[in-house]
């Protein structure tokens, strides 16, 4: 099935469902992630801290094998560069699991910076794309049940566009692959792509799944914020298939009224 989508889509499908608030469904998704956003920086955390105290048991004994050698106990310099290089390696896991830890936490502050802004303006789709998707890795179905290919454009090309708005299209699209994992507890297939065509920047994504005799998916809430993205020219088709899901969201490079 195929369908296509603008700004009188959303009001036939207000007046049919009810006002939906969106912000209320935004604020319930985020507050979803957190227990696996808490996991995916515990993860780093402990390994700052295990090796922080194995660091400082060391350091205790290079003090006391410094001392020794003070008083002229040639054994304890052979002891005093293991215990070195004992401490370089605890270094190095602090060093690489605290670059780990504050990539996190920005890709967390930028997501929910940018995703409570509602003003139009210039967005980067590589950008927008490659945030939320590492930002998605806090649902973790999502990031070691889904297999996940990515294409996504890296000209420096920009869209008009609302960023919370955009998201929540790629979030609900991920929700839906999840619950398909869930229905059916078989391997899910997530491909995004991004590209540039006709001045416009283009957003696919596909979920690809073992058919069953009753097709999980329902694509309501999809269809309704993709329905959103509207207000400011965006345009998109969904096609709906046994054991797959695509859709494909149009935004424009120029500010421009639906």
């Amino acid at each position: 099935m195929e369908f296509n989508g603008t700004q009188q889509d959303q009001k036939a499908l207000t007046t049919q469902q009810g006002s939906p608030d969106f912000e209320a469904l935004e604020r319930e998704f985020l507050g979803s992630m957190l227990p696996g956003i808490v996991h995916n920086m515990a993860t780093p955390l402990s390994g700052v801290i295990g090796a922080t105290q194995l660091l400082e048991m060391r350091v205790g004994e290079q003090d006391r094998l410094l001392a020794e050698l003070e008083r002229g106990v040639s054994q304890s310099a052979e002891a005093l560069r293991a215990q070195h290089l004992k401490s370089r390696t605890n270094l190095d896991i602090m060093s690489r699991n605290a670059r780990h830890l504050t990539e996190l936490l920005q890709i967390i502050i930028r997501r929910f910076h940018r995703a409570s802004q509602d003003s139009a303006g210039p967005l980067s789709l590589f950008e927008l794309l490659s945030n939320e998707l590492q930002f998605l890795d806090a649902n973790l179905t999502y990031k070691h049940k889904v297999r996940k290919r990515f294409d996504l454009a890296k000209d420096a090309y920009t869209v008009h566009a609302v960023y919370r708005h955009v998201v929540a299209v790629v979030d609900e699209f991920v929700l839906c692959t999840l619950t398909v994992h869930d229905f059916s507890r078989g391997l899910v297939e997530l491909n995004v792509t991004s590209n540039y065509e006709n001045g416009n920047g283009i957003i696919e994504m596909e979920a690809k799944f073992f058919e069953t005799e009753e097709e999980p998916l329902n694509t309501d809430a999809l269809e309704l914020y993709l329905a959103r993205t509207g207000e400011l020219g965006a345009t998109y088709e969904i096609e709906r298939n046994k054991g797959a899901l695509r859709i494909a969201l149009t935004l424009p490079r120029n500010a421009k009224m639906a």
